[in-house]
């Protein structure tokens, strides 16, 4: 950090009339007054849990908008899992793990460097894409459905027709590539600064600018996101948030209901994958963003861990039981 350099003034004592001294007095207290201050940033809401010292950057925001805990839940506070870490490190990837529990208050961070720094969110964009559709009218409703191409891609479940909640469940990237162009980039840019997602740069095309483009979000950005969504709390529709409600659901059972979506942007230096979303386990609520990180030639072997990493770290700290 820089600092001004220190300067020593050489002062002499005076001592001043008494109508001098009062003249005096108030042109100081006329010159704070008209000196623009900034105000102090506001406090978090109640039961936020503040990311740690090291994610207090761009990539993990302060407060989560209208997500705050209700009266009397315990004081937030975050807690660096040294263990989860070495969990993927016994597996040979890079990447983090942050686990909101709301009940609790208490936010779990596995690598706290790379839970605060931003990466290409893929198809995690997928959540927010549905939403901006569903506002726009270019999704107009669950039934919503497109035409196949007849262009053959690498993954078979693509090459055929999709509606929404296909085309959510196999990801397919064709799909929601023809939703963010009929949305187009003015109201895509508007509904993303609406939401608050990420670093909202929609630079690099507007089919593209999530998989290979300028859009970044961190997993604390993710959090922060998701706990707006379940809260009811985005400038959406209660409408919309259903319908996207009900096509994220990953398993439903009687014990939990777990949602989310996975995401995975590849070239021939890196690979980034992720998984991310929430549990309801009766009154409970979890909040999750894994994202794993490798080299391009890692991709094959990043797909199913991010589930199978994303789980063991659910059953760790108790969003999941342990015979899930």
């Amino acid at each position: 950090m820089l600092t001004a350099p220190s300067s020593s003034v050489t002062r002499r004592a005076i001592a001043p009339s008494r109508p001098l001294f009062f003249c005096a007095l108030l042109a100081i207290l006329a010159a704070g007054g008209a000196c623009a201050t900034t105000p102090p940033p506001s406090p978090p809401p109640a039961g936020e849990a503040a990311p740690p010292a090291a994610a207090q950057g761009a990539g993990a925001p302060a407060a989560a908008q209208g997500a705050s805990a209700p009266a009397g839940a315990p004081a937030a506070r975050t807690e660096i899992d040294e263990g989860g870490a070495e969990l993927l490190r016994a597996e040979g990837v890079d990447g983090a793990f942050v686990l909101f529990d709301a009940s609790k208050g208490v936010t779990h961070v596995v690598n706290p460097d790379r839970a605060a720094a931003g990466y290409v969110p893929a198809s995690t964009f997928k959540i927010p894409n549905t939403l901006i559709g569903l506002e726009t009218g270019v999704i107009p409703d669950e039934r919503f459905s497109l035409k196949w191409d007849g262009v053959k891609r690498g993954v078979p479940d693509w090459n055929r027709d999709h509606d929404l909640a296909s085309a959510m469940k196999h990801s397919v990237v064709w799909f929601y590539q023809e939703v963010a162009r009929r949305i187009g980039p003015e109201r895509m840019q508007a509904h993303l600064d609406a939401l608050h997602y990420g670093n909202r740069d929609i630079s690099g095309g507007i089919d593209r600018f999530w998989l290979t483009g300028g859009l970044r979000v961190s997993p604390h950005e993710q959090i922060d996101f998701l706990r707006r969504l379940h809260a009811g709390s985005l400038p959406c529709s209660a409408r919309s948030l259903d319908i996207l409600k009900r096509i994220i659901v990953l398993e439903q059972t009687p014990a939990y209901t777990l949602r989310g979506k996975t995401g995975l942007e590849y070239d021939e230096r890196s690979t980034t994958g992720w998984l991310v979303g929430y549990v309801e386990r009766g009154a409970d609520t979890y909040f999750y963003a894994t994202v794993l990180l490798g080299k391009g030639s890692d991709h094959g072997r990043i797909m199913p861990l991010r589930r199978s990493l994303t789980r063991t770290l659910l059953k760790r700290h108790g969003a999941l039981p342990e015979d899930a």
